[in-house]
């Protein structure tokens, strides 16, 4: 990588890190461009460059979750049995969604908006990959332990688009996800056990 390559890199880099602390901080429609280029010191149409409103904010939550993600699931693998780690994932995951419904609904407008996932789904196979871990046996893509972690992620994505649209309460969402991983992880927590 030649050096304007490596600056344009760090500039990059630089929008998009003021961008989440931005919108983290104060949401996303509170969040403008120019903010963002104001706190990162350089042009509006630097910020531009680096991706739009929605781009932006896709990124760094899409970034900053798979970040989050693999680091709980990380800490997940401690726990004794397949649920209790499970648990300790989505759990936490549930806690995360019930504690911030705006940001949700953005983060679903602008993800709807959005003409390209395949980041994102790179990014999710990342997490489903490591969520795998957490189950004893076969990790192949056609295996009951992949079709039951499919089945948690499809779970909780619908719990959270219940959050979203204010269709679902905390307790009942909490109570559901809880249910989903003991059905899910129960034929592997037999396994696990012989």
């Amino acid at each position: 990588m030649g050096v304007r390559d490596e600056r344009r890199a760090q500039r990059d880099r630089l929008v998009l890190r003021v961008a989440g602390e931005l919108f983290w901080s104060q949401g996303y429609a509170a969040t403008t461009i120019p903010q963002i280029a104001a706190k990162a010191e350089v042009a509006v149409g630097t910020v531009a460059k680096v991706g739009s409103k929605d781009a932006l904010f896709l990124r760094t939550w899409e970034e900053g979750s798979t970040e989050i993600s693999l680091h709980l699931i990380g800490e997940a693998a401690a726990g004794s049995t397949v649920t209790e780690r499970v648990w300790a994932y989505f759990g936490q995951l549930v806690e995360a969604a019930i504690s911030m419904p705006q940001m949700l609904r953005d983060y679903l407008v602008a993800y709807l908006r959005a003409a390209e996932h395949e980041e994102n789904i790179a990014r999710l196979e990342q997490v489903l990959d490591a969520l795998t871990g957490l189950f004893p046996g076969d990790r192949r893509p056609d295996s009951p332990t992949r079709l039951a972690v499919w089945t948690l992620w499809l779970s909780y994505s619908g719990l959270v688009l219940g959050l979203a649209s204010n269709t679902s309460t905390a307790e009942r969402t909490r109570g559901l996800m809880r249910a989903i991983v003991e059905t899910q992880c129960a034929p592997f927590e037999q396994g696990e056990n012989k």
